[in-house]
This record gives C-alpha cells, structure tokens and sequence, in this order.
C-alpha cells in the first residue's frame, strides 16, 4: 500500500513540473489577444467637437451668405436696374428723362456663350436724359420688346477715377477681377466677363464694360449687357453674320 501511494505522489510530481495544464484549450496556449478598446467616456469630445483635418474642407461659416461670391445691385443705386432690366420698353422709360436724339434697330442680337454667336430678333436702341443728375446720357438696348442692356455715359464725381468707383456710381458691386485692355490708343477698358461679374438680373445673366479717356468721369461709360445662354428657340434663329443696321447699338463690341 505505502509503495502504491509513492508512485501515485512520484506521477503527480512529474505532471506538475512537465505536462501541460489539464483543461486549457488551443486558444489558451496561443498569444492573448489585444484588449477590445476601451469605451470613450461619456464626457469625451466627439468626431463633430474636434477640427477637421487637413485633409478635410473646413466646414463653411454659419453666417457666410449663400451668396456671398455673386455680384449685386447696391441698395442705393441710382437706378433700378432690377425694375428695368427685363421689363418692357415703357416701364424702363418710366425711370428715365425725355428722349435724346435717334435711336436705331436691327434684325439680330448678339451673345458670347463665350464665342459670339448672332441670332434673329428685333433689336432696337435709344439714348435718354438721365432725371437722376448722375449721368449725361443712358441708352436702353432692346430684344423682342424686353429691355435686354443699360448703357451709362458721362459719370458724374470729383473723385479719382477708378472702374471699381465707376461701378459703385452705377450701383454694382462685382466679385471677379476685371480683363484690362485699350481698344484705341486714348481708350481704357476693364471687363468683366459672366463668370468674373456673376451677375444675375431678373434670373439672367449679365457681363460689365467700364471704359474711360483720360481718367476723367465725363468720359467714362459703363455698359451692362445681357449676355444669358441661348434658349433653343434662339439657336434655332442664329445667324452668320449680323443683319445690316444703320448705327450700330451700345452693347454689340466684342469682349477681348
């Protein structure tokens, strides 16, 4: 009995120092696995509390206007363009002085959408007194009866001529950075084009000229031109030349 109770304790020693541990599985032999990660506080910032990468756009202001990078009309501009432009001859005349000589017409008008393109319409031109005392002279451009262009000639100041001020007098504000030219020798002109003016009248759109003699005022005018992208109806009209007219309109040049 005592030598079978030796050998029993003898085996045990032996297990205990050499076999592996009794119960444990293949997973519990292997490398423990990382811990799951801890749960974030409760008073942690989150994703939406901590700044974007850089990688990533910061988000836009709260208060940013939606159409902060558009042009505009001032508040307190002269005239209003948004009442005229787009209405019929007899509403824009009714913000306008007495009629100043001979108008004209002719039987196309023209876009830059951005290659010029003539189309048929009925076009018609005429300069007006300015009842306002800010100008010499305005000439309204018409299409299929709808004013279409404004025209302001011989600006008013005792400033520094600028064409930024020259915006200001006809009451526009622009975002883009004009194109500088010199279509003659005497003759400055900055225009903006639609997607520097990104100006929108009435839902259309429209480019800037400002053109200048000499840095004076009474030499300077600013013209305001429709310059929408044609609607089917009037590709289905245009034209490869223009028709013939006898005077030639206030909006017609061809931008740089």
């Amino acid at each position: 009995m005592r030598g079978t109770m030796k050998r029993v304790l003898l085996l045990s020693a032996v297990c205990l120092a050499g076999c592996p541990e009794v119960g444990r599985g293949p997973a519990e032999n292997s490398p423990p696995a990382k811990a799951d990660p801890a749960p974030a506080k409760a008073d942690s910032p989150t994703q939406a509390d901590t700044p974007p990468s850089k990688a990533d756009p910061a988000p836009a202001k709260a208060d940013a206007p939606a159409d902060a990078s558009l042009g505009s009309v001032l508040e307190d501009a002269p005239l209003p363009l948004a009442s005229m432009l787009g209405a019929d001859p007899k509403t824009a005349e009714s913000h306008l002085g007495p009629v100043q000589g001979k108008g004209g017409q002719r039987k196309s008008c023209v876009r830059f959408v951005p290659d010029r393109a003539f189309f048929e319409c009925a076009h018609a031109w005429q300069r007006y007194a300015d009842k306002t005392g800010h100008f010499e002279t305005i000439e309204m451009l018409y299409e299929d009866g709808q004013a279409a262009s404004i025209v302001f000639e011989g600006l008013r100041g005792d400033d520094a001529f600028s064409p930024e001020a020259a915006l200001q007098k006809v009451g526009l504000k622009l975002p883009g950075k004009p194109t500088e030219s010199a279509p003659t020798e005497e003759v400055k002109r900055w225009s903006w084009f639609n997607s520097e003016a990104r100006l929108l009248i009435g839902g259309r759109q429209y480019r800037v000229e400002v053109s200048n003699i000499g840095g004076d005022w009474d030499k300077t005018r600013v013209d305001v031109i429709l310059n929408d992208p044609l609607t089917d109806a009037q590709k289905a009209k245009i034209l490869a030349t223009p028709a013939a007219d006898g005077n030639g309109g206030g909006a017609e040049g061809s931008p740089e």
